[in-house]
């Protein structure tokens, strides 16, 4: 599935390299005399690709144990997590405190986070047994010579933190693909999806941020409830009830929080919970389903292969 595109002036020529072994975690000194100690490091295997105004690099990570990691860059960089099985992951300006803006809704994968060049940026994660992510390090002046005028070079400036937005994370899927890829086409696809991200990310005409969501404390507490009653929901009226709010206002506020309605946050802990269930036990599907809050094996696999996209049979080989 080729997109042709010509690599234009001041395109980079295309490395590779992969690594694998234990990685080394980097720290700076740690602030108002305070230390930052990693309990394991992470298996790591990454793999580095230049592309025209970008860097890319995938890492597969494996646990377990705490696995706190500097990310700081020289350049503007952009995070995303795309796959997280068990434990808590978060992408912060700080290793010593949590996310300031609801970090209860982003205990999961499918989360980005852009910082300029030289901020502080770690990686928190703890008790995962697996992580996949992308980073992707923008070379400004050649984006600039590819966009002009709708390149927006405030937005470079400003930081943030653990956002979602559907169209910047399936591009960044669809890189890291292309980059993990051998095929002949792969550099103008992956150039094309480089372009397409970083136009995403700084043009002049970019949306603002949703607003309206449920406030940090408010998001919090309703998450908190949602991961005790698992494999069970708690009923929408109750769950909008907690916040002041109608059902149907508590829906669409949680939406606007989490990338999900309640709904679709019920299946994807569910999935989250049987994926944990099949790297760790050898309990056929059937068990898993049960133990994971589905009524039987077919509701298991429908649910299973809509969240993740391949059955669990599939998913269950390939990790």
């Amino acid at each position: 599935m080729a997109h042709p595109v010509a690599a234009g002036a001041g395109c980079v020529t295309p490395r590779e390299k992969r690594v694998t072994g234990r990685a080394i975690d980097r720290f700076n000194k740690a602030a108002a005399g305070q230390a930052v100690v990693p309990d394991i490091a992470a298996l790591q295997e990454s793999r580095v690709r230049s592309l025209t105004g970008v860097t890319v690099e995938i890492a597969d990570l494996h646990g377990p144990g705490r696995h706190p990691e500097d990310l700081r860059s020289k350049k503007p960089r952009l995070t995303a997590i795309l796959e997280q099985i068990g434990g808590h992951a978060e992408i912060l300006l700080s290793p010593y405190c949590p996310a300031n803006s609801g970090a209860a809704g982003f205990q999961t994968a499918n989360h980005l986070t852009f910082v300029p060049a030289d901020t502080p940026l770690w990686q928190v994660a703890q008790r995962f047994h697996y992580i996949r992510r992308v980073i992707i390090d923008f070379d400004l002046p050649v984006l600039g010579a590819c966009f002009g005028d709708a390149f927006d070079l405030a937005t470079c400036f400003a930081p943030r933190v653990m956002f979602r937005d559907n169209r910047i994370l399936t591009l960044a899927e669809l890189l890291a693909d292309a980059c993990c890829g051998a095929y002949a086409d792969s550099r103008a696809y992956g150039d094309s999806l480089a372009l397409a991200i970083s136009y995403n990310l700084f043009r002049t005409n970019r949306p603002r941020e949703k607003r309206g969501g449920l406030a940090p404390a408010q998001l919090a507490r309703v998450v908190a409830v949602m991961e005790r009653s698992l494999p069970n929901a708690v009923v929408l009226s109750d769950l909008a009830g907690m916040t002041g709010l109608s059902e149907a206002y508590f829906s669409r506020a949680f939406k606007t929080s989490t990338g999900m309605a309640p709904h679709r946050w019920y299946l994807a802990a569910k999935v989250r919970r049987a994926q944990e269930l099949l790297v760790k036990t050898g309990d056929g599907l059937a068990a898993v389903a049960l133990a994971s809050g589905f009524a039987d094996q077919s509701h298991f696999s429908r649910a299973f292969r809509k969240i993740t996209g391949v059955s669990p049979g599939a998913w269950r080989k390939n990790h």
